[in-house]
Parts: structure tokens; sequence; C-alpha cells
């Protein structure tokens, strides 16, 4: 049988139409696909751009941390010094011409009774 090996000419117009339909089908799920790996695409670009600021603020904040630190303790040794009762450095031969005693007025005593810190915020 000769024939028999051929296709009909309607089965023929099936095969070419369902290929190209396939062929179609794949081509639209390509451009989906790519247009879906475009905004991955663009999503990794925003959030390592965030993440690369993020980190600069961060950074930059750890300076400013750092720093504030520094300057907290250069004040915390200021404070000590300052808070420190004074030392009796004059004897009475270094100060003979003082009529006084050092404590004689009420301001002065007010000074060694009350941190610095007291009178500045008034208490």
């Amino acid at each position: 049988m000769p024939g028999g090996n051929r296709v009909e000419p309607k089965d023929a117009d099936i095969a070419p139409e369902s290929s190209g339909n396939a062929i179609r089908e794949l081509a639209d799920r390509l451009v989906e696909e790519a247009a879906k790996a475009s905004e991955y695409r663009v999503r990794l670009e925003l959030s390592e751009k965030a993440q690369s600021t993020l980190e600069e603020q961060l950074a930059e904040e750890r300076h400013r941390r750092e720093e504030a630190e520094r300057e907290r303790e250069v004040l915390r040794r200021e404070l000590e010094v300052l808070t420190e009762p004074p030392e009796a450095a004059e004897t009475v031969e270094e100060a003979p011409e003082r009529a006084e005693p050092p404590f004689a007025t009420g301001v002065a005593q007010e000074s060694v009774q009350r941190p610095w810190w007291r009178k500045l915020i008034g208490r």
C-alpha cells in the first residue's frame, strides 16, 4: 500500500497548526519569564542599593557613637577634676595676709558644700 504512509490533507492541516500554537505558547511563556526575570533583576538592584545605603548609614552612626563616647569620656574626666575636693595647698605660712578664713563668707562656704552642677541647676 503505497498510500498507507501518507497523511490525509485534513490531518496535515491540524499538525502544522498545533505545532504553531505550541511554539506561540512557548514564546509567550518565554516572554513572561523574561519579564519576571527583569522584574527580579530590578528588585535585586534596588535591594542591593538599599543594603549599601544602610551599611553606609550604620558606619556613619558607629563613627558618631565612637566620637560621642570619646567626648563623654573627656567630659567625665573634666567633671572628676572639678568635683574633686580641693587640696589644702596653702598653709598658714603661705597666706598670712588673709584677714578672714576662706570660709568666712556664705558664698565661699556654699561653693564648698554644693557641687558646681547643683548651683547651675539651682538646687
